[in-house]
């Protein structure tokens, strides 16, 4: 049968016409009352009706060979105009007719005929409309027959899932063929496939979503349409569709948007959509902890969905998707929202960076530089938000709590996202950093606040020391780098290295303004930290080293500092290749110092308070920094600091904050710098600025005295036999000069004992390293020193005292250093030992208010007249005298003893008598005197050695015999020491003290009768010992 379009177009035009119902009528209100007087015979008009239009649609369906089948368009949508706009009509009447089907018994319903008779008709505009992209010439007068708005509203009245799916499938074939025509009305497209996805979601449905999307999203694209608009019309809805729908359907639109350019901005809108709902859109007060907040963010549904996309696709994908998602997240521009936002997207980002997968593709090196890329991409996005985090404090009204777990949040994502970049990486992100367009972002973002390069190079650090273990640890994820690429840098890497280095000397030498300050101690800092890193690069810090070295003058005490470790840190690296600019760098370290000393002095002249006290604190780490760049100054370049020793010593030495008193880490720092410079400089060059400076050390006081002195000994440590044969005069010498500070008394020094003691102690090291013939004329020439004032004032003054007290200190120290060695020397001190234990007077010296006619210089006494004592000096000087001869006699055991017959009765009744002395009034109050225990310790111990050396019977009993007299004094003391003596004696000859039994008997019968109790108890236990010695009871010869 032959059928041509234009009669196809005649039957629609007399279907048109027919008043029934079940075809369709836009006057359905008029219809619904017709059929109302219907009857069965009608109702089975209507349904011939329906049967008529149901062939015809079929013929239609089949008869594609029709020609010119795109004239039928335009009917046919007037056609499907009358079906589904009439449609709750037919409701009606299909209601009516089952109720007649009922009764009838008639077999299918109104309602499915009208049914397959809507779907039909869309089959057929499907077919017609496929075959226009076969048509060559134009078709723009077909086009406009489709009526894309009437396809819509069909979607949206149906209730059956398969006509609504067809109406898609129709949709899908026109925007292939007519992209111009879906345009007009794109938006209600996509959001009738979003509410549609809601209730209908079965695999068919699904192929016909994913064609319909497919065709749609090409002309969504070619109107410029935003990605983020369409991929907002399907997040709205989400929350709607069931959840084992929704990733399907998000996948088949990310994979015809494009992965790569789509991921990100849905990973945007859906923490977006997180932090808008009620959890994250309350009052910061209501946010009760930071856990809190992760862990209720980590449950919703949004984060749930984020992390089950993600995971469909390789790293490859959702790493670049990541700083996409950062980039879109501007907290400058939209507040708490933004700052929220960036929360949940942190929490995202650091659960992904434990991602395994990334690890495997850097150890394996597949597709390495393109992560290599994007992770130094990313690193410069969370550089860029920290910075505002902390810019926007003042300006975003948020937890200080939150924010300030945020920041760490981000820092440890920071650390991570370092531990995968390899060092060329790295550095070419720094640039990208330092080169940042926005100078807000260089100048504001303070990175010393959140993370300088300082805090970004430790982390390099940190990487380095754990790069050494290849494998990860047991149970432990994240990203990791080879090892040996941070330990030696490729060519690629030291090209940026060096790129690097030189734009952060830009920064350091950028003057534009002082805002700027804190950047730049910032990139000193970091500086310093690269150094340490990356020793070897000496050609890349040489170039540095002159910029840094210039701002050491800088006003900013930070900054100045900052650069003045950095340039030691330069020295210590470059070594002797700093040499040009040694001068530039010692007469900035040496003016930056003396600006230093004269504030600190100024403020020590005039009172501290509050205020000074904190300006001086602010320069602690300034002083430190000094110590640091002077200690690499001198272990680098010490050949090289002749014209500058000087000045090196008087800070060292002179200084107030490196001397005792001060901060005990400074002081300690301050002596491994000066204990440095007597090793590494040459005696030749070291020893004339510090001779020198022994003026200015008085005048500064007892601290920079005794540090000039120490000093000196270190340096006579570390002479030669040749420094100490040429150089061991001029020390002695000064030495000589200093012992006498205690006579002369200087205003500037008020502990005299300290200073004497490093005084003393240089001597001693200086004797050490001398030889006999060497040392000997210079003892002579120190006891004439000592005896020249006695010379040349007619007597034993108090001065003279002051000079003998000195004199016998050093005595001791050299009897205690050199021992054996030193004993012969007594022989040259014996008159001056007894005229001083004398006083030149008879042994009655301290016997109260007894007047004796004496050589005393007029007006001095060494008498306390008021209660018979002695004076504090001569007690002082006593005590010396004692210990010096107590060591002689511990270390007289050469073959010539100096503690002869002649000598021992010399020495004997001068010695013995200190124990009927007096000790001062008031000896407590004087704490570098020797206290009274002290003394009657040095009494026992001396005249008992005295007995000890001697050795033999012959002169035990004469010292036995002077000791036992003491026992009669009236003063309880000496008593007690005639005892202790005593017993020291038996303890130490034992059996042969007994040959003095006979003489010591007679004393301890008297003594055990004492009216006190301690001589009483001392003469019982000596008896008792005696006793046991001897093996008999001696209580019958008392």
């Amino acid at each position: 049968m032959q059928f041509s379009c234009s009669t196809v177009v005649r039957i629609l035009d007399s279907v048109f016409e027919q008043e029934v119902c079940t075809i369709g009528s836009p006057y359905g209100k008029k219809k619904k009352k017709h059929m109302s007087h219907l009857n069965q015979n009608s109702g089975r008009t209507g349904k011939n009706e329906l049967s008529f239009l149901s062939s015809l649609l079929d013929f239609l369906l089949l008869k594609k060979d029709l020609k010119n089948r795109t004239s039928l368009i335009g009917p046919l949508f007037k056609l499907l105009h009358k079906m589904f706009m009439d449609e709750p009509v037919h409701n009606d009447v299909d209601q009516d007719v089952q109720n007649m089907q009922a009764s009838s018994g008639v077999s299918q319903t109104v309602s499915s005929m009208i049914c397959y008779n809507q779907q039909t008709l869309l089959l057929i505009l499907e077919d017609i409309s496929a075959s226009l992209s076969t048509i060559v010439p134009s078709k723009d007068d077909t086009i406009n027959n489709f009526d894309l708005k009437l396809l819509i509203n069909c979607a949206r009245s149906t209730k059956d899932e398969i006509t609504r799916n067809q109406v898609f499938s129709l949709l899908s074939t026109v925007a292939k063929v007519a992209p111009d025509k879906v345009l007009a009305h794109i938006v209600d497209i996509c959001t009738l496939i979003g509410e549609s996805a809601v209730t209908q979601w079965n695999s068919h449905s699904q192929r016909v979503f994913e064609v319909l999307i497919s065709a749609i999203v090409p002309c969504w694209l070619s109107k410029n349409g935003s990605i983020d608009t369409l991929l907002q019309i399907f997040v709205n809805v989400m929350p709607e569709v069931a959840e084992h729908r929704r990733l399907p359907i998000i996948l088949h639109l990310l994979r015809t948007l494009g992965e790569s350019a789509s991921l990100g901005s849905l990973l945007f809108l859906l923490f977006g959509s997180l932090v808008s709902r009620k959890l994250l859109s309350a009052p910061d007060n209501s946010l009760h902890s930071w856990d809190h907040l992760t862990s209720l963010t980590r449950i919703e549904w949004e984060f749930v969905f984020a992390m089950r996309i993600s995971e469909q696709y390789s790293c490859m994908i959702w790493l670049p998707s990541l700083v996409k998602l950062l980039q879109q997240i501007e907290i400058g521009t939209c507040g708490v929202q933004s700052f929220k936002e960036l929360l949940v997207a942190m929490q995202f980002i650091s659960d992904k960076l434990l991602d395994p997968e990334i690890t495997f593709k850097l150890s394996s090196g597949e597709e390495s530089d393109d992560i290599q890329r994007t992770l130094g991409a990313l690193m410069e996005c969370v550089v860029s938000h920290l910075q505002l985090v902390d810019s926007s404090r003042k300006h975003v009204n948020f937890s200080t709590v939150v924010r300030k777990e945020l920041k760490e949040l981000m820092r440890t994502v920071l650390k991570n996202i370092t531990k995968g970049l390899m060092p060329s990486t790295y550095f070419n992100g720094i640039i990208k950093l330092l080169k940042h367009a926005d100078r807000s972002v260089r100048r504001k973002a303070q990175l010393n606040q959140y993370l300088s390069l300082k805090q970004a190079l430790g982390l390099l650090s940190e990487t380095v020391k754990d790069s050494d273990t290849t494998k990860l640890k047991h149970g432990r994820r994240g990203l990791t780098s080879k090892s040996s690429s941070w330990v030696h840098l490729d060519d690629s890497a030291v090209e940026s290295f060096g790129e690097m280095c030189l734009e952060i000397v830009k920064l350091v030498d950028d003057s534009l303004d002082d805002s700027s300050t804190s950047l730049k101690v910032a990139a000193v800092s970091a500086m310093e930290v690269l150094v340490y890193k990356f020793p070897s690069y000496y050609s890349i810090f040489s170039m540095c080293l002159s910029s840094v070295t210039r701002h050491i003058q800088s006003d900013d005490v930070a900054f100045s500092s900052s650069c003045i470790r950095t340039t030691g840190a330069l020295i210590n690296v470059l070594g002797s290749r700093a040499l040009p600019e040694l001068p530039s760098i010692m007469e900035n370290l040496t003016s930056r110092s003396r600006v230093v000393s004269s504030s600190v002095s100024a403020i020590t002249n005039y009172g501290e308070d509050s205020t000074s006290t904190l300006s001086t604190s602010s320069k602690e780490p300034l002083f430190t920094s000094i110590l640091l760049a002077f200690e690499a100054v001198i272990d680098k370049l010490g050949g090289f600091l002749n014209p500058y020793l000087g000045d090196i010593l008087k800070l060292m030495v002179l200084h107030p904050k490196f001397l005792p008193g001060s901060d005990p880490k400074l002081k300690s720092k301050a002596d491994v710098v000066r204990k440095l410079i007597t090793e590494k400089i040459t005696v030749r060059l070291l020893l004339p600025p510090l001779l020198s400076l022994y003026s200015e050390a008085i005048k500064s006081g007892d601290s920079s005295l005794s540090i000039a002195f120490e000093m000196l000994g270190n340096l006579v440590r570390t002479m030669d036999k040749s420094s100490i044969v040429a150089y061991h005069a001029k020390i002695f010498d000064l030495c000589l000069v200093a012992l006498d500070l205690r006579r002369q008394h200087p205003v500037s020094i008020r502990n005299i004992e300290d200073v004497e003691k490093y005084v003393i102690n240089t001597t001693i090291f200086l004797t050490m390293k001398l030889t006999e013939t060497m040392f000997k004329p210079l003892f002579i020439r120190c006891i004439e020193w000592a005896d020249s004032d006695l010379y040349e004032s007619g007597g034993v003054g108090s001065t003279n005292l002051d000079r003998a007290i000195s004199f016998y200190g050093l005595v001791h120290r050299l009897a205690e250093s050199h021992r054996s060695l030193f004993v012969p020397y007594f022989k040259y001190l014996l008159d001056s030992c007894i005229r001083h234990l004398t006083g030149a007077e008879d042994a009655n010296v301290a016997v109260p208010r007894k007047k004796k006619k004496a050589k005393h210089q007029e007006g001095y006494s060494n008498v306390d007249e008021e209660n018979g004592t002695v004076m504090h000096q001569v007690w002082h000087l006593r005590t010396l005298v004692l210990s010096s001869l107590h060591r002689c006699f511990l270390y007289d055991t050469g073959n010539l003893k100096f503690l002869d017959s002649s000598n021992f009765q010399v020495l004997l009744k001068p010695i013995v008598s200190q124990l009927v002395v007096e000790p001062p009034a008031s000896l407590e109050e004087y704490a570098c005197i020797p206290s009274l225990k002290e003394v009657d310790d040095l009494l026992v111990t001396c005249v008992g050695q005295m007995a000890v050396t001697a050795g033999t019977d012959l002169l035990w009993k004469p010292l036995n015999h002077e000791v036992l007299m003491q026992t009669r004094s009236e003063k309880v003391r000496s008593r007690i020491l005639g005892l202790r003596i005593v017993k020291y004696l038996v303890e130490s000859l034992k059996e042969e003290y007994l040959v003095l039994l006979p003489e010591t008997i007679p004393f301890l019968g008297e003594l055990l009768e004492d009216v006190e109790l301690p001589v009483k108890s001392l003469a019982q236990e000596i008896l008792k010992e005696m006793e046991f010695m001897s093996g008999e009871s001696l209580r019958q010869y008392l």
